[in-house]
């Protein structure tokens, strides 16, 4: 072998072991993804578009598909808080705590398999006035339902629920309980848009909270989630009963570039809340 062919093989040989020694990025399933964008999506009542549900008593009709203030590209969801419909029995029900409430699903029917981690995110906005300190009036959320089980018969349960609320904080919840307790918070402003995101790890049984891209920190499944299939990403609005000073009128809640994907977990510690 001659001096160029051996300097020919060697130069092969040292970029195979460039290409084998260089780690391939992690190719994560999406498995729901949308803007809100044209065609898929008209201008209209957001339920019945592109697989997306609602429960009739659960104001189906206030989620539109709106031209006004995208986060990017031409359109997102504006649920205006006075089409939010009152019903008896929320307020019933949650003791007062909840007056009405909006609930939009994307069903995916994923089974994690107990070994992976599904990242629900959107960005979400709350215009409105300021309430005070602890004063949740109204709120608007991003949540991973599960197939779960509660006094021995199968239920969907909450593995994550993250909200911006009116009084200026997001909040982090299981969102498995009809009155939330909160887990964790952090200042947010009101009027701008925010990147919420959970992530449910079906390996560790742990969800993680991101606002902003900064970790709010992780805490265990409710123990009433007893399987690995996730049943959907949702998005939520939520309003107090009216008050002398507070009316769900003046607030709108927007939602923007949902997606619902298997990532890498990330590190994500506990750390206090932000009152």
């Amino acid at each position: 072998m001659n001096q160029l062919s051996r300097l020919f093989f060697v130069t092969i040989a040292m970029l195979v072991g460039m290409v084998i020694a260089v780690p391939r990025s992690y190719a994560a399933p999406i498995i729901y993804e949308t803007g809100f964008e044209p065609p898929t999506f008209v201008p209209g009542f957001l339920v019945g578009q592109d697989g997306w549900i609602a429960p009739p008593p659960l104001s189906p009709n206030a989620a539109v598909i709106s031209t006004d203030k995208p986060r990017q590209g031409k359109q997102s969801v504006l649920v205006p808080g006075g089409d939010l419909v009152h019903q008896d029995f929320i307020n019933d029900a949650t003791g007062g705590y909840y007056d009405a409430i909006g609930s939009y699903r994307r069903p995916v029917n994923y089974d994690t398999g107990g070994t992976q981690t599904v990242r629900v995110s959107a960005h979400v906005r709350v215009d409105g006035p300021r309430t005070a300190h602890d004063d949740n009036f109204f709120s608007a959320s991003i949540g991973a339902v599960a197939q779960g089980e509660e006094d021995g018969a199968p239920n969907p349960e909450g593995v994550g629920e993250l909200a911006i609320s009116s009084d200026g904080h997001v909040h982090a919840y299981t969102g498995a309980d009809l009155v939330p307790t909160f887990l964790t918070n952090a200042r947010v402003r009101l009027g701008e848009w925010h990147t919420l995101a959970v992530e449910a790890n079906f390996a560790t049984r742990e969800t993680s909270f991101f606002v902003d891209d900064e970790c709010l920190g992780s805490f265990p499944f409710d123990p009433r989630v007893t399987t690995d299939l996730l049943l959907r990403g949702s998005m939520l609005t939520y309003a107090a009963p009216d008050t002398a000073t507070n009316h769900k009128a003046d607030y709108a809640a927007r939602f923007d570039q949902f997606k619902i994907k298997v990532v890498e977990p990330e590190e994500c510690e506990v750390k206090g809340a932000d009152r």
